[in-house]
């Protein structure tokens, strides 16, 4: 026989509707739901059937990027290119950041924000990082080069004026450079 009426239990999600004249379920979810059991029931004259179904609603994965995301940057230096702040496109909410490998000394990732910090103490050639950012919907990846060169030595020689006289030792020779 034909049901006469449908009912579910608990209340469908934000933006989803459940028909109590057709028992179908329809629309577009706008809030996040961990797995949920719900009992749908259908009645007739002749009594009662009662259904379960489950439903989780997982957030949206949003992209994200770096820019720059090839950083050169000079060992012992701060660098203008950081703190690097990821760009976030879309709704998803980021619960966690993670990178890989670990930043090289002196720098640090922030797990909770995807900040890139610090200022560099080691030598690197340029490596490629994965950073991914991750919610209930899935991961989110983007990509980062970072190279980190030797710092350019200053050097100085005292004194800077010389004055010799022609096959005579000099004083001042031998004459060693200040780093």
């Amino acid at each position: 026989g034909e049901f006469v009426s449908w009912a579910i239990s608990p209340s469908v999600p934000s933006g989803l509707a459940f028909s109590t004249s057709t028992g179908v379920l329809s629309g577009t979810p706008t809030e996040l739901l961990t797995r949920s059991m719900f009992t749908i029931t259908a009645t007739n004259t002749g009594g009662s059937s009662i259904a379960y179904i489950n439903i989780t609603i997982v957030d949206e994965v949003p992209t994200i990027a770096y820019s720059p995301n090839d950083l050169s940057m000079t060992n012992n230096t701060g660098s203008s290119d950081l703190p690097l702040l990821p760009t976030i496109t879309g709704s998803g909410e980021v619960v966690s950041w993670a990178i890989s490998p670990a930043v090289p000394s002196g720098l640090a990732f922030d797990n909770s924000t995807g900040v890139l910090s610090g200022t560099p103490t080691e030598l690197l050639t340029r490596s490629m990082f994965t950073i991914t950012a991750t919610n209930t919907g899935g991961t989110a990846t983007a990509y980062i080069n970072i190279t980190i060169v030797d710092e350019v030595p200053t050097i100085a020689y005292s004194p800077n004026d010389l004055n010799m006289t022609n096959n005579t030792a000099s004083i001042d020779l031998p004459l060693l450079p200040t780093i």
